[in-house]
C-alpha cells in the first residue's frame, strides 16, 4: 500500500492561503483547498502561480464553504467543489464531506489521507468597534475563530482514525499537523484602533492552539500557530484605514513586514521538520 499525505488549506483563493497552497503543491503534496464560494474557487488554476502537479500521483481539488455561516455549514452538504486533473478541464463535483476527495483518490494500492491542516481563512475589520455591526462582529468571529475550531476538530478526528488504521506508517512520516494562521495583532502590545474585534479573534485562535497542542501531545498530533506581521498585498493591509495602517506600521516597525511567500515557507518548514526528525 502506498500512502500519500494531503494538505487541507482554508482561505486558499488569495493572499497567504494561496501562497501556502502553491508552496505545498510545489513540494509534492496533494491539496484540498477551501474558498468561500464556488465563484471564488473557480479562479484557482493548475499552473506556476497556484496549484502545481509535480508527480503522477498528486491530486488537487477545491471546495466551496462559507465560514460566515457557522455552524450551519458543518451540516450543509453536499459541498460544491472542483476537481483538477492534469491536461484536462476542471471538473465540477459534489462532495458529501470535506474528506471525500481522499476516498475518491484512494484505491488499487494507493491511500490518500489528510495529514496537514492550515487554517488560513480570515476576515478583517474595517471600522472602530462602536461602528462595527453585530452582524459584522459575528462574521469575523465565525470565520477567524469558530470555523477554525470546527475545522480542527473535524481534521483531528480524521487524523486519529488514520493513525489507528495504519499505525506503522506514521512511524516513518511527518506527524499529523495543525497550523493556525493568527496575526501579530493577537499580541497584547498591539493596540491599533480599528482592529479590536479582528485582534480579539486572532488572540482567541492563538490561545486555543496553545492549549490544543497540549491536548494533542499524547496523540502525536502537532499544533502550531504562526502570527505574521503585515503581509504585503493582503486584505488586512488593503482594508485598514490610512491612520490605522500608519499606526500599525509605526508600532511593529519595518522588520515585522512579511510576504505571503515567506509565511508559506514557514508553514512548509514547520510541517517538514517532523519528517527530518524521525
Amino acid at each position: 500500500m502506498h500512502h500519500f499525505p494531503v494538505a487541507m488549506v482554508t482561505g486558499a483563493t488569495r493572499g497567504i492561503g494561496k501562497a501556502i497552497s502553491q508552496k505545498l503543491s510545489q513540494e509534492g503534496l496533494s491539496c484540498i483547498v477551501l474558498g468561500s464560494t464556488i465563484e471564488s474557487i473557480k479562479h484557482i488554476k493548475i499552473g506556476k502561480d497556484h496549484l502545481q502537479l509535480q508527480s503522477p500521483h498528486q491530486r488537487h481539488c477545491a471546495i466551496a464553504i462559507d465560514f460566515k455561516e457557522w455552524p450551519q455549514w458543518v451540516a450543509s452538504e453536499p459541498y460544491n467543489g472542483i476537481e483538477y486533473v492534469k491536461d484536462k478541464p476542471p471538473l465540477e463535483q459534489k462532495y458529501s464531506t470535506m474528506f471525500e476527495p481522499c476516498d475518491n483518490w484512494s484505491g488499487y494500492g494507493y491511500h490518500y489521507y489528510v495529514n496537514l491542516l492550515i487554517n488560513c481563512a480570515g476576515l478583517t475589520q474595517e471600522s472602530l468597534s462602536i461602528r462595527t455591526t453585530s452582524s459584522q462582529i459575528q462574521d469575523i468571529m465565525n470565520v477567524n475563530f469558530m470555523s477554525s475550531v470546527t475545522m480542527t476538530n473535524l481534521c483531528v478526528k480524521n487524523m486519529m482514525r488514520s493513525q489507528r488504521k495504519w499505525p506503522e506508517f506514521f512511524t516513518k512520516s511527518a506527524p499529523p499537523t495543525i497550523i493556525n494562521i493568527s496575526s501579530i495583532l493577537q499580541s497584547g502590545k498591539m493596540n491599533i484602533p480599528g482592529t479590536s474585534v479582528y485582534s480579539a479573534s486572532k488572540a482567541a485562535l492563538s490561545r486555543y492552539t496553545e492549549v490544543l497542542a497540549k491536548e494533542m501531545e499524547p496523540r502525536n498530533i502537532r499544533c502550531h500557530t504562526i502570527s505574521p506581521g503585515l503581509a504585503k498585498g493582503t486584505d488586512m493591509i488593503r482594508n485598514l484605514t490610512v491612520a490605522s495602517k500608519e499606526a500599525l506600521t509605526s508600532a511593529i516597525g519595518p522588520k515585522s513586514m512579511t510576504t505571503p511567500v515567506e509565511v508559506a515557507h514557514q508553514v512548509w518548514s514547520l510541517y517538514n521538520f517532523g519528517t527530518f526528525n524521525k
